[in-house]
């Protein structure tokens, strides 16, 4: 079964809302009342002036939330708060004055009030309450599901007859129930605020710490088969069964742990496999050396690897119950360090616990790695030897971390020269390829150009030629972009120069820019591992390369957007200084002139000067903001269209959302594009425009790639539709015509597609495309 994301409880929104509502005006409470139920059919408004009777309602009344004024006689809203805490602590409360300010916000903020909205003339203030009190409650009764679904997993774990231990995002345990305090032995209070170290041997730790690890990554399930220690020291072998819980958005609840005692079963089982769990015929395929002893260290099987690895006399056969330790001692002198070698068995075999690959020198100069795994037999404790030759892994080893270390010199490199000299060095030293030579491509002389090359190279070949467009294998490598190896260059049609003391040959290409070009004098001198790591080398210098190229494009770059700046800076200090300035007095003089006499034109001049406000803002919006960062986030289309909604006058208009899913997109630029194309609607559209965002496909397979804006508006002439994302064109007169120039500028700085063409009802519609959708949860 797939992992599925932890769901919340859906609140009851069928449920009517009863609110009440104090304020010491009663002709505000009445018209706030009227107000709010015609706003929504589901509200109840009931009304108190005086803040004591309210308390009293609350007390003996069922109420889901409570709208209070600030300012009143005999007890402010916040001290109205906390009474209304006193008797409940969790209904929500929205504070809803006409006494403004940034402090009194913050001081109710600070108190916990739920919401807070300043009054203001009109009666879109109402809209925005309802919304604010609707949504409130929402949550509140969403709360009060999850509460009662906790209740109903908590009563499930207590009657689990597997243990169960529930951990917190941390791993602190949070909860154990019954039949865990029997598996462990533990009380409940003994573990709870603790994590499972008292339960897991110290063997385990890592493996459990691992487990751990994968839970929090992948937020799934997992299952594992280990031992615990219980209260009293003994140990058991359990079955464990764990699974993250997380919400909706993939943050994690909590962990859960179910386990039962497996330890019987699992004896039961190995009973069986002892018989022939060590004398398998596969130990003389195995690739490595291994040696089985029994619990009084005898032989019990040996393969022929082992033999060949530590260059022993006799045969498998004859070494089948002979004494491991006399057999130990007779190998030792094998070893750099003899003494350390046999005391390293008696404390492996003491310890008991599992060891891989420590690795041992040999005499010889090569590396072993010994493993060792103890076995469980019929009559006690066995033992598992593995022996495998590891010196050309360590080899290989070497030369990896060393051309990791030059990969890290080439991304210092500031030119096409530095790079090249450190490669071929690193091929020289690292990769051991004495004579090697990087050639890069240069479009000026048509061809591939020595840059850099070793001295051995120079005694084999001389100086280095210039291998034309075409020519040679290094320009068959360079353009089919494959390494290539070659055990006798004199063999191919392509060979350079017939008469060349070079014999092998090794091309790897360095992408776009070159390649890296080795010769040897020796027939079948390159094996695959130095093809390998000539290729990461290749890939490294590749890398290195294209850096050198991109930080030359960045450098220019910077200069242009350093002149581009500085011309921005300009325009916006003129349209924020120079304009604003002028425009404050002359809409400071207009107020005094209105106050002094009354006059037709002075409205008309209040509209222009109005008009010339916007303008500015919108400008300063496009000069400051032209290279707007976008930081991407999962962001519900419905959620943020309801916040860009309430704060456009729609006065009639209305606004369906149809889709529930979430894009990734920037906040602030997504409030934007949805601000703008709707209040664009609202206004082409009249007072009682209908508008719907929905999703768009792609395929027949329904796969959404996007969304539209549409209204039933009078929509957009066919020939304007090219013209509406320009800079100043607007459709009406009072419009500044940068609206939807914001928008498109917006949507290509998220990499997407906007265009406009007709809905089904004849109005406009924006259609958004290249969208990122969240996946819904399975």
């Amino acid at each position: 079964m797939a992992d599925r994301p932890y769901e919340y409880p859906a609140a009851d929104t069928s449920a009517g809302i009863r609110v009440l509502h104090v304020d010491d005006d009663p002709d505000v409470a009445e018209l706030t009342a009227v107000a709010l139920e015609r706003e929504r059919d589901a509200f109840t408004v009931v009304t108190e002036t005086d803040p004591r009777a309210g308390l009293d309602r609350i007390r003996e009344d069922a109420i889901d939330c409570v709208v209070s004024d600030y300012e009143m006689p005999d007890m402010t809203g916040l001290e109205f708060l906390e009474g209304v805490r006193g008797i409940d602590p969790d209904v929500p409360f929205v504070l809803f004055t006409g006494k403004g300010s940034e402090e009194i916000a913050s001081e109710a903020i600070s108190a916990g009030v739920t919401d807070y909205i300043q009054k203001r003339p009109g009666m879109d203030a109402y809209t925005v309450l309802a919304n604010r009190i609707e949504n409130a409650v929402d949550q509140y009764r969403s709360r009060q599901a999850l509460a009662e679904s906790q209740r109903r997993l908590s009563r499930f774990i207590d009657q689990s007859p597997l243990g169960t231990i529930v951990y917190d995002e941390t791993f602190t345990i949070r909860r154990v129930n019954a039949a865990a305090e029997s598996i462990t032995g533990y009380e409940a209070a003994e573990l709870v605020g603790g994590t499972w170290l008292p339960i897991v041997p110290p063997e385990v730790r890592r493996h459990v710490a691992e487990v751990e690890r994968r839970l929090l990554a992948d937020k799934g399930g997992y299952h594992s088969v280990n031992e615990i220690v219980t209260k009293s020291g003994e140990r058991r072998l359990c079955s464990w069964h764990n699974r993250v819980v997380t919400d909706a958005d993939g943050t994690v609840i909590t962990i859960v742990s179910q386990f039962e005692d497996v330890t019987e079963r699992r004896r039961q089982r190995r009973e069986l496999e002892e018989t022939n769990a060590v004398l398998s015929t596969l130990f003389d395929t195995l690739p490595v050396g291994v040696l089985a002893e029994d619990v009084d260290r005898t032989v019990l099987a040996v393969n022929e690897r082992l033999f060949e690895i530590l260059e022993m006399s006799g045969s498998p056969a004859e070494a089948a119950g002979a004494d491991c330790q006399e057999l130990a001692a007779a190998v030792s002198d094998r070893f750099d360090d003899p003494e350390g070698f046999l005391a390293g068995i008696d404390r492996r075999i003491a310890d008991g616990e599992p060891v891989e690959g420590e690795e041992i020198r040999l005499a010889d100069g090569r590396t072993v790695a010994r493993s060792y795994r103890p076995i469980e037999l019929p009559d006690g404790r066995g033992h598992l030897w593995v022996y495998q030759d590891v010196t050309d892994r360590k080899r290989h080893e070497r030369r990896l971390e060393t051309l990791s270390e030059t990969s890290q010199q080439l991304m210092t490199a500031r030119t096409r020269e530095a790079v090249a000299g450190i490669a071929v060095a690193a091929a020289r030293d690292v990769l051991d390829l004495e004579a090697n030579a990087v050639h890069l491509h240069d479009e000026d002389r048509e061809g591939l150009v020595p840059v850099a090359a070793t001295d051995a190279l120079r005694e084999l070949v001389g100086e280095p030629p210039t291998f034309a467009e075409g020519e040679g294998i290094a320009w068959r490598a360079y353009e089919s972009g494959e390494s290539i190896s070659i055990d006798d260059v004199r063999e191919d049609a392509d060979v350079y120069n017939p008469d060349t003391d070079v014999r092998s040959e090794m091309y790897l290409p360095l992408g776009e820019y070159g390649v890296l070009i080795a010769g040897s004098e020796s027939v079948e001198a390159f094996a695959d591992h130095d093809r390998i790591l000539g290729e990461i080398l290749a890939g490294n210098v590749a890398t290195a390369l294209e850096q050198v190229d991109r930080t030359e494009t960045l450098r220019e770059h910077e200069r242009e957007l350093v002149d581009k700046n500085e011309r921005l800076e300009e325009f916006t200090s003129v349209a924020s200084h120079d304009l604003r300035n002028p425009l404050n007095v002359a809409q400071g003089r207009l107020e005094l002139a209105m106050a002094e006499c009354d006059s037709e034109h002075l409205a008309v001049v209040d509209r222009s000067l109005d008009r010339m406000e916007t303008l500015i803002e919108d400008l300063l919006t496009l000069a400051r903001e032209d290279d707007a960062d976008v930081d991407r986030q999962p962001i519900a289309l419905s959620t943020a269209a309801r916040r860009c909604w309430e704060t456009i006058e729609t006065t009639d208009a209305t606004l369906a959302v149809e889709t529930d899913r979430a894009i990734r997109a920037d906040e602030g630029l997504l409030r934007q594009i949805l601000e703008n194309l709707l209040a664009n609607s609202v206004e082409h559209g009249g007072e009682s425009v209908r508008i719907e965002i929905g999703e768009l496909s792609d395929g027949d397979d329904g796969t959404p790639n996007g969304f539209y804006v549409a209204d039933d508006g009078p929509g957009i002439p066919e020939g304007d539709r090219e013209r509406v994302f320009e800079y100043g064109f607007s459709g009406t007169a009072e419009g500044t015509g940068f609206g939807l120039s914001i928008v498109d500028k917006y949507v290509e700085a998220h990499g997407w597609d906007v265009r406009v063409t007709e809905s089904e009802t004849g109005g406009a519609r924006f259609e958004i495309t290249g969208v990122e959708f969240e996946e819904p949860p399975e």
